[in-house]
């Protein structure tokens, strides 16, 4: 079996480089549904702020219950972890418990 290596980019000072950044300008707290770009598609990070939390995108704004199938249920996230996904243009996110979003990108 042939062993692969893998080689991580360092900076000038051997700190490992970041490939993805967070624009922390962009972070907004969700709850109920909002629109979140209505000129482009965003790559985000969704994190739940005080409790688990059921999260929607979709193209009209649904803020999901936890319950029920499809856009009512929502994707799960636990609490303590973070989703990336991606927000396409003119499409509304919405959650169950309050959660962050915030945009990958330059600072």
């Amino acid at each position: 079996m042939a062993v692969a290596q893998v080689k991580i980019a360092e900076d000038q000072y051997q700190n490992k480089m970041q490939f993805a950044h967070i624009n922390a300008a962009s972070a907004l707290t969700v709850t109920t549904a909002v629109q979140w770009d209505t000129t482009q598609a965003r790559h985000v990070v969704i994190t739940p702020t005080t409790a688990d939390a059921y999260v929607t995108v979709a193209a009209t704004a649904i803020t999901p219950t936890g319950t029920g199938t499809g856009t009512s249920l929502g994707k799960f996230i636990n609490f303590g972890s973070s989703y990336t996904t991606i927000i396409r243009k003119d499409e509304y996110i919405g959650a169950s418990a309050a959660v962050n979003v915030v945009e990958l990108g330059e600072l």
